[in-house]
């Protein structure tokens, strides 16, 4: 039985490398000269973002951890700054983001994130593919997002704008949100008015009302929660990642190294196996939360040097996080949500 489970998994995921492949991946150099002035430096390979025509690096920010920190302002614009210095060119955000310590409770905490990263793109908006997202179901309360978030970003046009974090256990009302009083009619609205060029989702609890979503809308782009330990409970591997790949969405990966705990238990995987298996998949980036310059140039490096793994390499991994995907799937209620919320991870 093992071997029959192994290669219908092998085969499921030969699939997706295959697809993975067909979207294709550019390099690309940067206009910047390497210390001996003459080899030009390999940046973030590139993928197509869906159906938009835009291309994005396989690698991205997410502008969590350090970048939505209250009281870490000078921190935050470092890293946002020396991101797109390396080449990454499309950053995440959101109307909720705002941390202050280990804790995320308070309006006033809200938009920190959108702000710090404002604060950057007010000199160099032209640069990035900016993505920010609204928690507000009601259609009164996202466009109150989205003038907010317009105004902390410093822009007057946002690339993508998210509903976010689309929830599981019969806890969305999907009709509402399509109601004459829901979020999608601002959503749209933006959209028809250009003031927001796409429109997503993003989750990470249920993959089973994103599908709901995805079928009933025809958004541009889906940000999901994917990693190793994925396929171990309702996976978004299995039961999302086809139909988005289908309708060609933008996919943008999440959760890569679950807020650090890939490296408890005396390290269940490195940075690089989480990174090379989620990008491996036929996404179009993923986004990760820095804490330190350090940490920002080592994903860099892996991004540079991707290459894409095999199935059997990929079951590998999967096997390795087995014992421990309920610690890793926490955000899937699996367990307690995590007391440090600083981590490299969004």
């Amino acid at each position: 039985m093992k071997i029959f489970i192994d290669n219908t998994r092998r085969e499921f995921l030969r699939k997706l490398i295959a697809g993975a492949s067909m979207m294709g991946m550019a390099p690309v150099l940067s206009s910047l000269q390497s210390c001996t002035g003459s080899t030009p430096i390999l940046k973030i390979p590139q993928r197509p973002f869906g159906n938009t025509g835009e291309m994005v690096g396989i690698y991205s920010l997410g502008a969590q951890a350090t970048v939505e920190q209250v009281g870490m302002k000078d921190q935050a614009l470092e890293i946002v700054n020396r991101c797109i210095d390396m080449g990454i060119n499309y950053i995440d955000t959101s109307a909720w983001y705002g941390m202050d310590g280990n804790s995320s409770e308070g309006d006033h905490l809200r938009g920190t994130s959108e702000r710090h990263v404002g604060e950057v793109m007010k000199t160099r908006r032209s640069e990035v593919f900016l993505a920010t997202k609204t928690h507000d179901r009601s259609y009164d309360g996202a466009m109150r997002h989205l003038e907010s978030s317009l105004e902390n970003l410093q822009t007057d046009t946002i690339d993508l704008w998210q509903i976010h974090n689309i929830k599981g256990g019969g806890d969305e009302d999907i009709d509402y949100i399509f109601s004459d009083e829901g979020c999608m009619k601002a959503l749209m609205k933006a959209q028809d008015e250009k003031i927001v060029r796409f429109l997503g989702i993003s989750g990470h609890a249920d993959p089973d009302p994103m599908k709901e979503l995805v079928d009933r809308y025809p958004f541009d782009a889906v940000l999901m929660a994917l990693n190793a330990a994925d396929k171990h409970y309702n996976s978004y591997i299995e039961k999302l990642l086809p139909t988005t790949v289908e309708k060609n969405m933008g996919i943008i990966g999440m959760k890569i190294p679950a807020r650090d705990r890939i490296f408890s238990h005396g390290g269940i995987i490195t940075m690089k196996e989480a990174m090379s298996y989620t990008m491996t998949l036929p996404i179009s980036t993923i986004i990760v939360g820095i804490d330190k310059i350090a940490e920002l140039e080592e994903n860099i490096r892996i991004a540079q040097e991707f290459e894409s793994l095999t199935a059997d390499e990929m079951l590998a991994i999967e096997d390795k996080v087995k014992p421990h995907h309920e610690h890793l799937l926490f955000y899937k209620g699996l367990s307690e949500w995590p007391e440090e919320w600083s981590g490299n991870n969004v």
